[in-house]
């Protein structure tokens, strides 16, 4: 599964090997196939990592991992 977060940097030198040099090597419909396959994974690609960042933004601290950096006591609150 780890091998699927490190795609990020791979996929668009792959989109963009094949926009430039697929054409020399396959047929128009395959090329055109394989670059809109390209397309269409780094786009699942990336809003699967956007979502994985935004939930580790958004996620709430719990109280028990508070830590006092300072070390100063506070007054009760009643």
């Amino acid at each position: 599964m780890s091998f699927l977060y490190r795609g990020g940097c791979f996929l668009p030198f792959l989109i963009i090997f094949n926009l430039f040099f697929g054409w020399l090597f396959f047929g128009v419909r395959v090329w055109l196939a394989i670059g809109l396959g390209l397309s269409l994974v780094f786009v699942i690609y990336s809003y699967l990592l956007s979502r994985r960042i935004s939930f580790g933004i958004n996620k709430p601290a719990s109280k028990g991992n508070i830590i006092d950096v300072e070390a100063e006591v506070l007054p009760e609150k009643k």
